[in-house]
């Protein structure tokens, strides 16, 4: 029985007997390195000129989806977007484009899901959540302050919903209005939780 491979990171899964012996390339190169490179490598993409599909390859080859970070510089004067396999994956995202343009981490491209804003100059770690199949932010990005050169002075946020979103119990929120909701979206304040808005 030939070697199978996971079914999210294409870690290899050698049938029981068949590397006796000569286990060393098969471990090394389809196991130890893609673990590696799933907890600690980066990939890194010029997005200037276009959107960034990560490349995805059979298990056991080295690929950009499977890397645990994404760094993307240039300067595409517009937003782009950074295309994951639409799967459970976490990635540490960041924005070193030179200009002030945003880049969205979106399962995709065929069918894109919403995704993740990471603004210039800033970083997030996402992951995809199956409950709401899209990425979401888990750490990151629009949480601190910033502003021009080492200013760490401005708070900002989005001006309207665009999905819904559910305050976690236990903890209140804070929004600088004025603020809109869509239609197709709904903000959910548990009970003893309080969503200011100044």
């Amino acid at each position: 029985m030939p070697s199978s491979y996971t079914s999210l990171l294409g870690f290899v899964q050698p049938a029981t007997g068949e590397l006796t012996n000569t286990w060393g390339s098969t471990v090394n190169s389809q196991l130890t390195q893609l673990v590696e490179d799933s907890i600690a490598q980066y990939s890194q993409q010029d997005i200037t000129a276009a959107d960034w599909s990560l490349t995805t390859t059979a298990g056991g080859a080295a690929n950009q989806a499977r890397t645990a970070i994404l760094i993307v510089i240039g300067t595409p004067g517009t937003t782009r977007y950074i295309y994951a396999p639409k799967q459970s994956k976490t990635y540490v995202v960041i924005n070193n484009c030179t200009d002030s343009s945003s880049v969205y981490i979106s399962g995709g491209p065929t069918s894109p899901t919403t995704g993740v804003e990471i603004e210039a100059g800033s970083s997030a770690l996402v992951a995809w959540d199956s409950n709401t199949s899209d990425f979401i932010k888990v750490a990151g990005g629009g949480g601190g302050a910033s502003g021009g050169g080492s200013d760490q002075i401005f708070f900002e946020n989005d001006l309207v919903v665009t999905t819904t979103y559910s305050i976690p119990s236990g903890k209140n929120a804070g929004t600088f209005g004025p603020i809109s909701i869509n239609a197709s979206a709904t903000v959910t304040v548990p009970s003893g939780s309080v969503w200011t808005i100044v």
